[in-house]
């Protein structure tokens, strides 16, 4: 299955634990923690539909069963009480089947379709407040093309506005910081994958890794705004780090040979969950936020990718 079949557009083609106490974000307890939404293909063996579990891994739940499209992406409002994600499955107003922006209730219910055009709207990401969403845009998405812009829009899909405006560059994978003031987001324009933030307008970019060659990207911010969680290949094999909001202290947190991507944060902060193929076939695991005790959560020889924490309804801040 191809990285873009599962919806890694973000690359060109595409036992050791880390030391030191987790960082504490708020006084949240482990009840606090929701259930986790990740992309499956275990329905079929073909089409990736969303699916939800419990953080253990236990009652998982097919939110998109009655569709025959790849269904992936999640994303949890930050109430906890519906879920954002691309799929290119058709419908009136989406004949050519590209990938769309949909919004669903937690349950699968209610499905609204929120984008349409003939280019390709992917990954989207709320806002703390859950008026709008960030999204990225392929302008050109013939196999082996890059040219990819980060957007916003209101929740009901309106007043769609291109944030990065980078003809010829990749611009993905924005994420909205939980205080509102930044969105992280991975781009190639200083000829790499970087991590970088911006405002919510798109001004005061600043770049947060640099490395020659390899990617950093899927950048996911902490509960409290003061680290992000990104995946990079810097070791050889992609593995999951953390840094300060500000860039400083990246800290690798998974150490395996495998291909670990795709961190999320628990909303009370003392945990990651991330995607990984070190089982020898794509799984959702979940670790603590200093990467300690890594546990397999799926445990399902079918595709498990792109997990999404959510907030409990009614305790999200």
């Amino acid at each position: 299955m191809s990285l873009r079949r599962f919806g890694v557009l973000v690359v060109t083609v595409v036992a050791v634990l880390a030391v030191g106490m987790p960082p504490v974000f708020g006084t949240e307890g482990p009840g606090e923690n929701g259930r986790i939404a990740f992309a499956s293909d275990r329905r079929t063996g073909e089409d990736l539909d969303i699916w939800s579990m419990h953080p253990n891994g236990g009652n998982p739940v097919n939110l998109t069963a009655d569709s025959a499209a790849d269904d992936f992406g999640p994303s949890w409002r930050p109430d906890g009480r519906k879920l954002a994600f691309m799929s290119n499955r058709a419908t009136a107003i989406n004949p050519e089947e590209d990938f769309e922006i949909f919004v669903m209730n937690a349950d699968g219910s209610g499905l609204r379709q929120l984008t349409a055009n003939r280019f390709d709207d992917e990954f989207p990401s709320w806002s703390p407040d859950g008026r709008n969403l960030v999204f990225q845009r392929d302008f050109d998405p013939v196999a082996g093309q890059v040219d990819y812009d980060l957007f916003t829009m209101k929740a009901d899909g309106n007043r769609q506005r291109n944030l990065t405006r980078s003809p010829g560059i990749d611009d993905q994978d924005g994420d909205w910081s939980p205080d509102g003031r930044r969105i992280a987001f991975a781009s190639d324009r200083d000829g790499d994958h970087e991590v970088y933030t911006m405002r919510p307008d798109g001004a005061r970019v600043r770049q947060l890794t640099a490395n020659d060659g390899p990617f950093d990207g899927f950048p996911d911010w902490s509960p409290d705004s003061r680290h992000i969680a990104f995946a990079t290949d810097r070791d050889e094999n992609f593995e999951i780090y953390t840094m300060r909001a500000n860039g400083s202290d990246q800290t690798r947190l998974t150490f395996d040979e495998a291909f670990d991507f795709g961190p999320a944060w628990s909303p009370d902060g003392r945990k990651i969950a991330f995607a990984t193929d070190r089982d020898g076939n794509d799984e959702i695991y979940t670790m603590r936020a200093n990467g300690s005790r890594q546990v397999n959560r799926t445990q399902h020889p079918a595709f498990d990718i792109q997990p999404d924490w959510q907030a409990l309804p009614g305790r999200h801040h």
